[in-house]
């Protein structure tokens, strides 16, 4: 049978081959909080001259010929009308709810760097070192964000070098995500999402739905949403400037950088005029708008320094998910950008359909996509009972990205955006997934005593590229639980909190009340099984290994007497023998209502290995503490001694009496030999350690 998949398997220049050169660029990040929330679970319909012949794997990609894109959006289309849709999940009754190279002289001392998933594969941060300078990203309003740059003197003090205000390009709103620094030490590239009101604001409120003659609500209007991409020279740090700036349409899901190579995964939800549509608009105008319906009105494009808008992608370089059931017109797209290059171009390709989570290893890429979409109400939030994940492999080549198979695996990767990366891992050619199959979450852990959440289990599945490359896709090499092994990784009405994934070990964190920590053993492929198990109050959000067979895990206490979520936690735990998981210690800083960076981004601890003793920094905002203040906020400062297996507390620093939990979203610290730094409020200090 020809179909589209098996034309791109044996014709190199189409996107099943390796993804060649093409004009693009960036990709964006965090998406809109305007969204609508709905469930959609149904498959769209349309004519015999709308479908697109299936492929043999279930989730797998198909390569996109001419004409067919449009084809497979308009079928997207139909089937909202079908169902009464205007946009998935909203029916038409439904209210909206609301320097590079050092200096000569001595080597500079060890510094940490931002906590990565993985060695070697970089992620976005808002502080960044070479050693002898330090780079800080924050906000500021009117502007694209602002770089501080300190040199750092031998005595371990800080000298404001420059200050570069970066462009917002006349975004309303700009939302700095992080940098990243080349390896040669000499750019800096800075991802941040923009937002811009779109087209006629006059027929349309604030909230986005336009009420035309007739009362009913039509699509909601959507402020339009890119990825800003600034190029920073710092060869010379005092004299930092901007090389080019790159916008693409779209959220940014994730990035990840490898060498000079900065990879952006980003997702485009085009405005279409078809949305806009009355809802009494009669069947002929809504086919006009169908028939009008084009490539260009779909794919994502980009500019260059606030130049025209130009193609990222074409038609042909997408790829279409046929098993994906959702009726939201969604555009993933996968950028490769090299930023040592004289200008800002990269290696793009796409596929039809949203991504919420990607995985990289030093090999291969891991896109994850749900398939249906996702409903709140009163504060929880709930899946379909037969949600699936599709993960779809790219190998990572000279040239770009190649396709190499996908698969479907039951449950989704959690609600915490920032956490999704940490429920895969590969190891030796072979993804390691956790899913989670409950149907129901809620927002923050003083929910979980909702008696109405049901039995939550999570399920692991291992998968491998099969001999048969694309046709084959990934198959499943085994899941846990399974008929051998039944014991479920969680209790009823548990949630997953932390996982990772350590070599042929994996530790996985559920919560209710009580903290299951759960070792699996995965050194046989084929046969993976729950070694050991220990349960502690309260829970862990990170777990970070620290070698000598321990474990760090940095979360929230519950209140003995209330059972509820008490103080910021911070626990050693002993996995040496992973039959007999044992808790070392634990710490608790404040009461309830305390928190740390840990809520918000992985980034914010702060790691410095110096032989047998690790030094770790994490801002926190402490409520309700023993000695009597109304709060305490700064940097607190621990040590674990991984020979004596020991863990214990040291100085809060650069103590703040005007800060709020709120400010722990844009702190980071980092350490440069005895001295650590912190990033608070916008300003760097430095604290001897």
């Amino acid at each position: 049978m020809n179909t589209a998949r098996q034309r791109a398997s044996t014709d190199p220049d189409r996107p099943g081959a390796e993804l060649a050169a093409a004009p693009s660029t960036l990709a964006p990040r965090v998406a809109m909080g305007f969204a609508l929330v709905g469930l959609l679970m149904a498959c769209g319909g349309g004519g015999s001259s709308d479908t697109v012949p299936p492929v043999a794997r279930e989730g797998a990609l198909a390569a996109s010929r001419p004409g067919e894109l449009v084809q497979f959006v308009r079928a997207k289309l139909r089937g909202r009308e079908a169902q009464r849709l205007l946009m998935p999940g909203v029916p038409l009754s439904a209210e909206l709810a609301t320097d590079v190279a050092a200096t000569a002289g001595a080597a500079p001392p060890p510094r940490s760097t931002t906590l990565v998933q993985e060695t070697g594969v970089d992620e976005s941060d808002l502080l960044l070192s070479d050693g002898r300078h330090l780079y800080a990203l924050q906000p500021e309003p009117g502007t694209g964000g602002r770089i501080a740059v300190h040199r750092r003197a031998d005595d371990g003090s800080l000298n404001m070098l420059a200050t570069l205000r970066l462009s917002a390009d006349g975004a309303n709103d700009v939302s700095t995500s992080g940098m990243v620094m080349s390896d040669d030490q000499r750019r800096l590239a800075v991802l941040s999402q923009r937002w811009l009101m779109t087209e006629e604001p006059a027929r349309c409120s604030v909230v986005g739905v336009c009420n035309p003659v007739g009362g009913l609500p039509v699509a909601p209007l959507w402020l339009r949403s890119s990825v800003g991409v600034d190029r920073i020279d710092v060869s010379d740090p005092a004299a930092a400037r901007v090389l080019d700036r790159v916008q693409i349409d779209g959220h940014l899901v994730d990035s990840r950088r490898i060498g000079n190579r900065l990879y952006v995964v980003s997702v485009h939800r085009p405005w279409l005029a078809y949305e806009a549509l009355a809802g009494n608009a009669t069947e002929a105008e809504r086919a006009a708008l169908l028939e009008r319906l084009s490539a260009a009105d779909l794919l994502p494009t980009m500019r260059i320094n606030g130049g025209a808008a130009q193609p990222l992608v074409s038609e042909t370089d997408c790829y279409l998910q046929i098993d994906n059931k959702s009726l939201a017109v969604e555009i993933t797209t996968v950028s490769v950008f090299d930023l040592a290059a004289a200008t800002p171009t990269a290696t793009s390709r796409c596929f039809v359909g949203g991504s919420e989570g990607i995985y990289m290893s030093s090999n291969s890429l891991y896109v994850a996509t749900t398939r249906f979409e996702w409903q709140q109400t009163k504060g929880q939030l709930f899946a379909p009972a037969e949600m699936k994940t599709d993960i779809h492999k790219f190998a990572l080549a000279a040239a770009g990205l190649n396709y190499r198979g996908s698969a479907s695996v039951d449950g989704h990767l959690g609600w915490d955006a920032q956490r999704k990366s940490y429920r895969m891992s590969e190891l030796g050619g072979d993804l390691r997934v956790l899913t989670f199959s409950g149907q129901f979450g809620w927002f923050n852990a003083a929910d979980s005593n909702n008696p109405a959440i049901p039995p939550s289990p999570a399920k692991l599945t291992i998968l491998r590229e099969s001999a048969g490359g694309i046709e084959g896709g990934l198959r499943t090499v085994a899941t846990l639980p399974n008929a051998a092994r039944p014991a479920p990784l969680g209790k009823p009405g548990e949630q997953v909190y932390a996982v990772r994934f350590v070599g042929n070990r994996g530790y996985v964190v559920t919560f209710r009340t009580i903290d299951p920590l759960y070792v699996l053993d995965l050194g046989d492929p084929a046969d993976p099984k729950a070694a050991g198990e220990l349960e502690v109050p309260g829970f862990s959000d990170a777990l970070l290994p620290l070698g000598e067979g321990l474990l760090l895990g940095i979360g929230k206490d519950i209140s003995a007497s209330s059972g509820r979520v008490s103080g910021v936690k911070i626990a050693l735990f002993d996995v040496l023998d992973s039959t007999r998981p044992r808790e070392i210690r634990s710490i608790t800083l404040g009461g309830e209502g305390s928190a740390s960076t840990i809520d918000h981004s992985m980034h914010g601890l702060n790691l410095l290995q110096k032989g047998q003793l690790a030094r770790l920094a994490l801002p926190v905002h402490l409520q309700n503490v023993q000695d009597g203040a109304q709060a305490r906020h700064g940097l607190q400062t621990f040590e674990v001694d991984t020979q004596a297996r020991t863990l214990s507390l040291r100085a809060l620093r650069g103590e703040s009496a005007n800060a709020s939990p709120s400010d722990l979203w844009l702190e980071r610290s980092l350490q440069i030999g005895d001295h650590v730094y912190y990033l608070q409020q916008g300003a760097l200090a430095g604290f001897g350690w």
